[in-house]
C-alpha cells in the first residue's frame, strides 16, 4: 500500500508532465519558424536595407537627433508607438492625433543584461540614439517577449515587434559604474 501511494503521489506526476509536455519544443521550434519567415518577408516586402546588430535587432533612424548619445546607465524618457509585424498597435503613448502622453521612462543596462524594466529590442535600440532622434526598430521576439508571450502581455508567443521610438530627454549618469 504505501509503495503504491508513493508511486501515485511522486512518480505519476513526473511521469504526466513528461507526457504532457512532449512535442512542446517542436511547437515552440514551428513558431519560431514561422516568426522568421514572416520577418523575412517583412524586411523583403518593406525593402530594408540596414543590417541587424550582433543581437538581431534592426536599428532605422529616421530622424537624427543632436547631443550626446544614450549610454549605459542613463536613464532615458522616451515616446513610442509599437505594433505587431502584422500592423496592429499594441502599445503607445502617442494618441492618434500625435499627442504624447507621459514617456516611459527607464535606466539604459549593458545590452544581454536585465533589469531596465524594457524589452531588451528597446534597451539596445536606444543606445544608438540621442535626444530628438526618431527611430524605427524591428524587434525579433528573442529580444522581446519570445515564448514569454500570450497571457501575461496580451501578444502572441514568439511575435516580431515593431517599434517607432523618440527619445525625448536623457538624464546622463554621474556615477561611476
Amino acid at each position: 500500500m504505501r509503495k503504491s501511494r508513493i508511486l501515485m503521489y511522486f512518480l505519476f506526476p513526473i511521469l504526466a508532465a513528461g507526457l504532457f509536455s512532449c512535442g512542446d519544443d517542436d511547437d515552440y521550434a514551428k513558431l519560431r519558424e514561422k516568426e522568421l519567415e514572416k520577418l523575412a518577408k517583412y524586411i523583403r516586402d518593406n525593402n530594408i536595407t540596414v543590417t541587424p546588430t550582433k543581437t538581431g535587432l534592426y536599428y532605422i533612424e529616421t530622424k537624427q537627433g543632436s547631443g550626446d548619445t544614450v549610454k549605459v546607465y542613463d536613464k532615458v524618457h522616451v515616446y513610442y508607438r509599437t505594433w505587431l509585424i502584422d500592423s496592429t498597435l499594441i502599445d503607445s503613448n502617442i494618441d492618434s492625433l500625435g499627442r504624447c502622453y507621459e514617456p516611459l521612462a527607464f535606466t539604459v543596462v549593458p545590452i544581454g543584461a536585465s533589469g531596465s524594466g524594457v524589452v531588451d529590442g528597446l534597451n539596445e535600440g536606444v543606445q544608438y540614439m540621442q535626444k530628438g532622434t526618431v527611430a524605427t526598430l524591428i524587434i525579433p521576439s528573442e529580444l522581446a517577449y519570445g515564448s514569454n508571450s500570450g497571457a501575461t502581455t496580451g501578444i502572441p508567443m514568439f511575435s516580431t515587434l515593431l517599434m517607432e521610438v523618440r527619445v525625448d530627454n536623457i538624464f546622463k549618469n554621474t556615477t561611476e559604474n
